[in-house]
């Protein structure tokens, strides 16, 4: 009896595990990251990466990035590893066209808890800049596949055979040097 000499007692060891609930959002340290690379970089070629840290644990943590805006040109993966976005090159950049992309990657977390919506949203979004450097380009010649000129063997030294342009991509309205390469034909 509990309270007087010589009663019974007894104990235990109660093993309590606290388990992680997805309460929290993915955020990104910075609201905006500066990248750059070359026009002449290929398809696939990553840019840069940026981070979500999310203070869960576990799979709590696993998020997903994608691209909000920009995405014809720049597509996001996702670093299994590092938990890392890489944003790499979709389609062939052009600095003559646009010299500074803004990219919007958003970081979703991959298993929402229903009980914890009204919480707000478990998402964050980022501005990735990426400024794009000229490389020199050589001049486009128009006709682009070539000419074939015929000419009359009496034709006076001198005549008109015909035309062939070219236009550095680079610099509108840039003189083009021409060269009459006098190597034989083979």
């Amino acid at each position: 009896m509990a309270g007087q000499m010589g009663g019974l007692s007894g104990s235990t060891t109660v093993t309590i595990v606290i388990t992680d609930v997805n309460d929290n959002p993915p955020r990104f340290p910075q609201k905006m990251y500066q990248f750059s690379v070359s026009e002449g970089a290929a398809v696939g070629t990553p840019v840069g990466r940026v981070i979500a840290t999310d203070a869960d644990m576990g799979e709590n943590t696993d998020m997903s990035y994608l691209i909000i805006d920009e995405g014809d040109l720049f597509k996001v993966t996702t670093d299994v590893e590092t938990q890392e976005a890489v944003v790499s090159i979709k389609k062939p950049l052009n600095f003559e066209s646009k010299r500074i992309h803004s990219v919007i990657v958003e970081a979703v977390n991959k298993h929402v808890d229903s009980r914890f919506v009204d919480l707000g949203s478990f998402r964050d979004q980022t501005i990735v800049k990426v400024t794009v450097w000229d490389i020199d380009e050589p001049p486009i010649f128009l006709p682009a596949e070539g000419a074939v000129m015929e000419v009359q063997e009496d034709a006076k030294v001198g005549s008109l055979i015909g035309v062939v342009t070219a236009r550095d991509p680079d610099v509108m309205n840039k003189p083009v040097r021409y060269e009459r390469d006098n190597s034989p034909l083979a």
